[in-house]
């Protein structure tokens, strides 16, 4: 165990006599100081002194690597081969001693580190873990083995080790957006507050990305029923990007009208540069609170005619329709039908006459448009009006005409069968939801339970169908699909 003992003595007297030495050769300089190495007793001369720094270690010879000057005579003892006053440090025998320790320490560290590492399933090298400057690189490298953690706990069903794992990886690089997105929407439904933290940190990190993220933020949004934070949300939208601010304006308005938060009305309006259209609608709502039911027709009729866009157009019309001018709204719809595209031009028909209770012609317009082959799109739109005006007959022709032709069973009928399902639940139309039912199932290849629940919960006239309580479930949804459930059960007061 000698080797040991001197082994670490050596780690020491390198330091330690060379140190020594170096002080002893300053003093030197002045006439004065000890030699710290050699007996005081002995003369001092070379060959004949003896050395002190190694009467403790059990090998003398090893000494010659703190001190070379160390050396056996022919006799046997061993003595200093250099006068008292040549005595000197080796500093650059220190350097290689420390260096090679160093380094070689770094090497079997750095190994254990890369094992280690590689074990847990970090896909890193040994020369990136050796070297200081690709450190950088194994913040990307954990944030790629938690998102495979996360596919493989998708893969796998596990969803709570998947949310588990995405979250680390966003947390260890927030500027992943994919993973950020992804991590919000898995929060929409068990974490709605940390949902809204992670879309807004997207929205404002990611500028380049601002107007997707906005969109997929407020579709969950208004799954959850969230007024306050749509109407924020678009009055954000609107002022950032006035010249995309159509779609928003109308969300705004939506949500507007059910939060009667006059202030954010105001804060759009006295925002410079605002496009006419959204200066036109909110005076228009603006002057629709004030007036009395005879003012208001004629506040729209002036509006109706001096809209200049289509948004605006649809908005007074629809306003007409709502406030029981479904008549008026027809004429200017027949006279500025030019102005709508087809899809808003259909719906607002069918919704005036449905107004006016004009059953036959309303039957026959859904009979023209279901001549062709039924199209998603169509589906759609005619389930957004059976929600706000519930028709058995109606629905009865939809369906049949379905039966005949149904939508392919595919991802692009999907939106489209769920809207049906709306319906068919609106109307208490068990028949025709649970026909739909399966059809949805059969796209999904799953048995979709909570779609079972959500058509009892509807069939049942006695349960609390509040709508955001299962719209999240029923996603994605067109735009004027959830808005009209939304007017169904829980219309403006």
């Amino acid at each position: 165990m000698g080797w040991i003992t001197d082994f670490f003595r050596l780690a020491w007297g390198l330091l330690y006599w060379n140190a020594r030495k170096t002080v002893y050769r300053r003093r030197l300089k002045h006439g004065r100081g000890r030699c710290p190495c050699q007996h005081p007793s002995d003369s001092g001369r070379a060959f004949e002194t003896g050395c002190a720094a190694m009467i403790h270690w059990n090998e003398p010879a090893r000494f010659r690597r703190v001190c070379p000057l160390l050396q056996q005579t022919e006799a046997g003892p061993w003595r200093c081969s250099v006068n008292r006053t040549d005595v000197r440090p080796f500093w650059g025998r220190a350097g290689v001693f420390y260096g090679t320790a160093f380094v070689t320490c770094y090497l079997v560290a750095g190994l254990s580190a890369f094992i280690f590492m590689r074990s847990v399933g970090y896909q890193v090298t040994y020369a990136g873990v050796l070297w200081p400057p690709a450190w950088s690189k194994f913040t990307p490298i954990r944030t790629e083995f938690f998102l495979q953690k996360y596919q493989a706990g998708v893969a796998s069903g596990d969803m709570q080790s998947a949310v588990l794992a995405l979250s680390t990886a966003y947390n260890l690089d927030p500027t992943n957006y994919a993973a950020g997105r992804q991590l919000a929407h898995f929060w929409q439904v068990p974490q709605p507050s940390l949902s809204n933290q992670v879309y807004s940190r997207l929205l404002h990190e990611h500028p380049e990305e601002a107007e997707a993220t906005a969109q997929v933020w407020f579709l969950a949004l208004l799954a959850r029923g969230d007024f306050p934070a749509i109407e924020a949300l678009a009055v954000e939208r609107i002022i950032a990007a006035p010249d995309q601010s159509g779609a928003w304006l109308n969300a705004f308005l939506f949500a507007n009208r059910r939060t009667g938060n006059a202030a954010a009305r105001e804060q759009i309006a006295t925002t410079a540069g605002m496009p006419s259209t959204v200066t036109f609608l909110l005076t228009l709502s603006k002057d629709l609170q004030k007036n009395k039911p005879d003012q208001a027709r004629a506040r729209l009729l002036t509006a109706a005619a001096g809209a200049g866009d289509a948004l605006s157009f649809f908005q007074v019309c629809r306003q007409l329709i709502d406030r029981g001018f479904a008549q008026e709204a027809l004429q200017w719809i027949d006279k500025r039908s030019s102005l709508l595209g087809p899809r808003d031009l259909i719906a607002l028909r069918l919704d005036a006459i449905a107004t006016l209770r004009w059953g036959t012609t309303l039957r026959s317009e859904v009979e023209t448009l279901l001549v062709t082959k039924p199209e998603p799109v169509i589906m759609e739109l005619l389930s957004a009006h059976l929600i706000r005006y519930p028709d058995a007959a109606v629905r009865d022709v939809v369906f049949a005409r379905l039966e005949r032709d149904p939508l392919p069973i595919e991802a692009t009928s999907y939106s489209a069968y769920l809207s049906l399902f709306c319906a068919a639940g609106v109307g208490r139309d068990e028949t025709h939801l649970r026909w739909v039912s399966a059809r949805i199932k059969q796209i999904v290849r799953t048995d979709f339970r909570s779609l079972d629940l959500i058509g009892d919960t509807l069939m049942n006239a006695s349960s609390n169908r509040r709508v955001e309580n299962y719209l999240q479930a029923l996603q994605p949804l067109p735009l004027e699909v959830s808005y009209a459930l939304f007017d169904h059960y829980a219309p403006v007061p």
